[in-house]
């Protein structure tokens, strides 16, 4: 791909993929912000381009990106003069490639890459091997799949309308993992472990859980008293945790059912034991 890229939205994720554009030897065209000031500041940080306020001067053509807020991407492609074949595509996670399709004689596509854009010097540095999820038009697919090579990630296809449930997928793997690791520091201090010590070892004990879920998928990666039908153990931590800390008690058996899901799956206990488990965590 060697047609100029459009940034529309001079954001962390329009700065870190522009930057990344650029680096692949693509040309950047315009990089839009909402004032000036912002989208020289923009291009500073991706190393080209053509800064401009409001909206991307003249008729667009070759493959724009639209950057901004979920809520803004509809009117922003609404506004848009492109060439007939252009592609147009947002970098959204839940909404598929119908959010641009104001973009009149557009080829409507998505690409969202999964992980995070908190510092996007960072984010930049760190892309080589970043899944990103690609949906639309099958010649916008086609273009922005090599885009995601050229830039060092790994295409991921999404069916349409498939885009909330990957997108609610990828917040129970990273902001999820997040809210867990929270409740599970609280319960650590609850039962007197200092705070930095505790952390420390959920972190080791996470990092070692991740490393087996990349080698041997979730089944294999599933161990505790779930995975042994130890309804026992539960029942004592149910108990515990209804005294200590009667919030958490209902996630951890709603995620204890979904791990006896998985348990049974795997073959690790046998229907009386996951009778007697299910009998513990209760119904939904």
């Amino acid at each position: 791909m060697k047609s100029p890229v459009g940034v529309v939205g001079a954001g962390r994720t329009g700065r870190a993929l522009g930057r990344l554009i650029h680096r692949a030897g693509i040309p950047i065209g315009a990089v839009v912000s909402r004032t000036m000031e912002r989208a020289r500041e923009a291009v500073r940080f991706i190393g080209d381009g053509t800064p401009a306020a409001g909206r991307p001067p003249g008729t667009c053509s070759g493959l724009v990106l639209i950057c901004v807020p979920d809520g803004a991407i509809a009117a922003v492609a609404a506004e848009l003069d492109v060439v007939p074949g252009t592609v147009v595509a947002h970098v959204a996670g839940a909404l598929g490639c119908e959010a641009v399709s104001g973009a009149r004689g557009a080829e409507p596509g998505s690409l969202h890459p999964l992980r995070s854009f908190a510092d996007p010097d960072r984010a930049a540095a760190s892309f080589a091997g970043t899944a990103c999820a690609v949906e639309g038009s099958p010649r916008a697919a086609r273009e922005l799949k090599e885009l995601v090579r050229q830039i060092g990630g790994v295409p991921l296809d999404v069916a349409p309308g498939g885009k909330p449930l990957y997108h609610a997928g990828a917040v129970f793997a990273s902001n999820y993992i997040v809210a867990l690791f929270h409740a599970a520091e609280r319960l650590f201090e609850a039962a007197g472990v200092p705070p930095a010590a505790g952390r420390a070892a959920l972190a080791r004990l996470a990092a070692g859980t991740l490393e087996n879920l990349e080698a041997e998928g979730t089944p294999g990666a599933l161990t505790g008293p779930v995975e042994r039908g130890d309804d026992g153990t539960l029942a004592r931590h149910l108990e515990a945790l209804r005294r200590a800390r009667p919030e958490l008690a209902e996630a951890y058996a709603a995620l204890g059912r979904i791990a006896l899901g998985l348990a049974r799956a795997k073959g690790s206990v046998d229907l009386a034991a996951a009778e007697r488990v299910a009998k513990v965590l209760g119904p939904p």
